[in-house]
């Protein structure tokens, strides 16, 4: 586990257990903020009237008022709903398209087994009742126990989908145990973030439609103040990237039994606490306030789930979008709140409510920018060789679209920890992508990885080979297939690929039982 991860689960743990910690005793490193750099705010509004039914015509530039921190500010573009349809001469799974891109996550992490399979019956039951060709593109994303996964890139295929849909393993959900409470929700906020950068400078709208419980809220109140101005940044830094990116989050939580707290919210209103006005995350932070933050919605205690996807891509479809450049500002870091309204009283507007300034105060977040980097090397034509990897022990599984290999990574310049017992870990990320002739994603995944060997003789490990071994999904359209590893104390990369060609060759056997496995905080159980 990582400086950085530990840091956070110690901090989640006290808020969970309500320890108690001195300034002294707790010393978080800086967690810093994103530098907005662009001066045009982009704001996709969904406008609705009194029965909350869509409105999609008879609305121009001068119908909208824009204040940013209570000023007025002039609305630079102004595009009609009309505008955002797709692009018949595209690929199906090109994102660079003129309807907005749908990104469905099935949250494994936060859900139970048996509320799993009815959020996956849920979705296919959505999918199934869809052309055969979908209004726009749409991509499949699994946030497992331990990772997030693409198991399906953009696409119009209905078929594609069901398919990735299809053949996503099960999976004991072994976090919801309280232990894993802080884990869970970094890797809910995480998730977003990944998202967000994995969709950074694709054009239009993106709308994560989330169907599971999300991340499990955070209790600030046994926590001392730099803890949690650090965790408050953390979530502030998410917003700022969900914001940039142009994605509007919209929460499916289904009215099931769960474990555990999530969001703070009242039955009879179904509302969100979004804290101060000037700094939605200045209370408890929750993960439910993202959606506010966005422009999207909470469909809360709803088990017509498939209803309430096609509502989100409604809502999510049909909309104007505005564009302004705010009067500048101080870099403080501090919200700045939007508010869209309309001439017509019976009118309301839904759009992101707002952003955080830059803080001219606050170094680049490191951890961001690795992401960052390794989606970047795993689109990229470049070699990358400061790591030394190869590839062995290809195997093609026809039946789900996969392949199993595993990734040599070989003792030049690994940067090596001493831990305890003798022992020494080295911290990496892998990151593995499937990518057509354009190298566009098709599907992915991206796994942090702690390497630990019973040694910490230098001689011994100069010569430490370590097998990563790597399943992934192959669509249809797949022409490579691409692995970056970076280790986390030197920033060293090192990539590797499989051409179609290999893949093909490669020897093909039925996909293994998935094992249903469970984890104490301390390892893995068989």
């Amino acid at each position: 586990m990582s400086t950085s991860r530990s840091w956070l689960c110690g901090v989640l743990l006290l808020s969970l257990f309500g320890a108690q910690s001195s300034p002294a005793q707790t010393q978080p490193p800086n967690t810093p903020t994103i530098r907005v750099t662009s001066r045009l705010v982009f704001l996709d509004v969904t406008v609705l009237d009194k029965k909350g039914r869509v409105v999609v015509k008879g609305l121009t530039r001068d119908d909208f008022a824009i204040t940013e921190e209570k000023k007025p500010q002039r609305i630079f573009s102004f595009e009609a709903p009309e505008v955002h349809v797709a692009d018949t001469s595209l690929a199906d799974d090109n994102p660079a398209n003129s309807a907005p891109l749908t990104i469905l996550v099935l949250d494994l992490l936060n859900s139970r087994f048996t509320d799993f399979a009815y959020i996956r019956y849920s979705v296919r039951k959505y999918l199934e009742a869809q052309p055969e060709r979908l209004s726009g593109p749409a991509e499949l994303v699994v946030l497992g126990n331990e990772s997030l996964e693409m198991v399906q890139g953009y696409t119009r295929n209905k078929a594609d989908l069901l398919y990735a849909l299809d053949h996503v393993p099960p999976a004991l959900p072994y976090k919801l145990n309280g232990a894993f409470y802080a884990e869970r929700f970094e890797q809910s906020i995480d998730a977003l973030q990944q998202i967000a950068l994995q969709n950074k400078g694709v054009p239009g709208r993106k709308n994560i439609v989330w169907v599971g419980h999300g991340g499990p809220e955070v209790y600030t109140g046994h926590l001392v103040g730099s803890v949690v101005e650090e965790l408050q940044q953390y979530v502030r830094d998410t917003t700022n990237l969900l914001v940039d990116a142009r994605i509007s989050l919209f929460v499916i939580y289904p009215g099931l039994p769960i474990n555990g707290p999530a969001f703070r919210i009242s039955a009879e209103s179904a509302s969100i606490d979004i804290g101060d006005d000037n700094d939605p995350f200045a209370g408890d932070i929750n993960y439910g306030v993202f959606v506010n933050e966005t422009g999207g919605k909470l469909f809360y205690n709803r088990n017509d789930v498939d209803r309430e996807i096609a509502r989100s891509q409604e809502l999510g479809s049909e909309y104007y979008t505005l564009t302004y450049q705010p009067h500048e500002g101080d870099a403080d870091g501090k919200f700045r709140r939007i508010r869209v309204t309309l001439r017509d009283p019976n009118l309301h507007a839904v759009t992101k409510a707002g952003y955080f300034a830059p803080n001219k105060n606050a170094p680049l977040d490191t951890r961001q920018q690795t992401i960052v980097n390794l989606v970047e090397a795993a689109r990229s034509t470049i070699p990358f060789q400061a790591l030394d990897l190869s590839i062995a022990g290809v195997v093609r599984h026809p039946d789900t679209r996969t392949i199993e290999f595993t990734v040599l990574l070989k003792p030049r310049n690994r940067s090596w920890e001493a831990a305890d017992n003798g022992k020494s870990t080295n911290d990496l990320t892998l990151a593995a992508a499937s990518l057509n002739g354009n190298r566009d994603l098709l599907a992915s995944r991206l796994v942090p990885l702690v390497v630990t060997v019973n040694t910490q003789d230098a001689a011994r490990l100069a010569g430490v080979l370590s097998p990563l071994p790597v399943t992934i999904r192959v669509p249809r359209k797949t022409q490579i297939v691409r692995v970056v590893v970076q280790t986390e104390k030197s920033g060293r990369i090192g990539a590797v690929e499989l051409s179609r060609k290999t893949i093909d060759a490669a020897p093909e056997a039925p996909t293994p039982e998935p094992k249903l496995t469970t984890r104490s905080p301390d390892g893995p159980h068989p």
